[in-house]
């Protein structure tokens, strides 16, 4: 197995690792809390948006194990995922770094370095497979 080879599996695990913090954060961070206090609807919605980025989150790891050929060859289907994935992820880390509360990040520092290293080392990982194509 080449280096790049492990890499994107290692990908698919930080993807496994990200999606199961998912089912963490809502205890930790109090999500029935806070949304006990805005309209149901709103509530509903962000649980629903909530469900999908774990359910693309999924398909992303799935993916990545599974069409590992093609998203290392960066060819036709894999190029066009690598260019998502580079974007989704970069994307990501811009969010983590200039728009998330600098309080929470203070409170849980460990969480904000742990998220911020998978993201971005998504970030460059699929970065890295569009430019080598």
């Amino acid at each position: 197995m080449s280096f790049l080879d492990f890499c994107i599996y290692w990908a698919a695990f930080v993807l496994g690792m990200i999606i199961l913090a998912n089912f963490v954060a809502p205890g930790k961070l109090g999500y029935a809390d806070n949304l006990a206090r805005v309209e149901p609807f709103f509530g509903e919605v962000f649980r629903v948006h909530c469900a999908y980025t774990v359910l693309t989150m999924l398909g992303m790891l799935l993916v990545c194990v599974f069409y590992h050929d093609e998203v290392k060859s960066g060819g036709g289907m894999g190029l066009g995922f690598n260019v998502f994935m580079a974007v989704f992820w970069g994307s990501r880390v811009v969010v983590q770094v200039f728009f998330y509360d600098v309080d929470i990040k203070k409170k849980y520092p460990v969480y904000n370095v742990i998220f911020l290293t998978a993201f971005s080392y998504l970030a460059v990982l699929f970065t890295y497979l569009v430019l080598i194509k």
